[in-house]
């Protein structure tokens, strides 16, 4: 679960309690952990009564929600959108909300069916551990929401890896195909490029440290030295191939374009 959101799950968790002890707390929070983020969201009350109360209200604290939600769909939408994948994310985003606003009962029963029908036959593995399916009846909870949720972001997460996968073995070959008279100036626009994919790759795949780490030593194989640059290579080949599939798509097609530049 991602910081943005455990605290829409905190937040909502904490509205439906009561205390207002704890919603003033959680919403104080909420402002000073995406203030940077939401504009103007250190002022989202408007303007206040002098000497009033300040603290914030259940009122306040579901417009904070609102917007926490907001953020949190168009980031995704920014993200997945593009690929193709805005229908399993409206649905993670649908079970998520049901998650948060405690929604029960038959209510929960429609959300299951609706979203349910649409991945059992495509996605063998999607029925493992759902009830409905190999039990008498749904068993409408928490747990079986929370287990919907992560298997659609396994889902989603497959797809995305592989259509990024295309992406770069397509772009490598373009790289290749309409390839500069002018190498050295086709390399700067790709080094800038791939630094470019590697700073939108997400902490949790890349950390800040590694991604200026990867930075410097693609930038160290710039060099005419055939041997330093075999060396540097296989350095960070080796250290590449810790990181992952997604760190190795954003750093291969850089690495290729450069290695034909200083070949021909």
């Amino acid at each position: 679960m991602s910081e943005l959101d455990s605290y829409i799950r905190r937040a909502s968790e904490t509205l439906r309690g009561g205390d207002g002890s704890a919603i003033d707390a959680i919403a104080r929070e909420i402002v000073s952990a995406f203030n940077a983020e939401i504009p103007n969201l250190s002022h989202y009350r408007g303007a206040r009564i002098t000497g009033g109360d300040n603290r914030h209200t259940a009122a306040d604290l579901r417009k904070l929600i609102g917007k926490l939600r907001v953020l949190r769909d168009g980031k995704d939408r920014e993200l997945y959108g593009p690929y193709g994948l805005e229908t399993v994310t409206n649905h993670i985003h649908l079970l998520e909300r049901t998650a948060e606003d405690g929604i029960e009962g038959e209510d929960l029963r429609a959300v299951y069916e609706t979203i349910d029908c649409i991945y059992v036959n495509r996605y063998g593995f999607y029925v493992d551990g759902l009830s409905g399916y190999g039990y008498r009846e749904y068993e409408l909870c928490p747990q079986q929401t929370e287990l919907r949720i992560e298997k659609l972001k396994v889902i989603r997460d497959e797809e995305f890896r592989k259509l990024k996968i295309a992406e770069a073995q397509a772009a490598s070959v373009s790289m290749v195909q309409n390839a500069s008279a002018s190498a050295e100036a086709n390399v700067q626009v790709t080094v800038e490029t791939t630094f470019e994919q590697i700073d939108k790759l997400p902490e949790t795949t890349l950390s800040d440290d590694d991604k200026t780490l990867l930075k410097g030593m693609i930038g160290d194989l710039n060099t005419k030295d055939e041997s330093k640059r075999d060396s540097k290579l296989s350095k960070l080949q080796s250290w590449l191939a810790d990181k992952g599939t997604d760190v190795f798509i954003a750093a291969m097609p850089y690495i290729v374009q450069l290695i034909k530049s200083q070949l021909s």
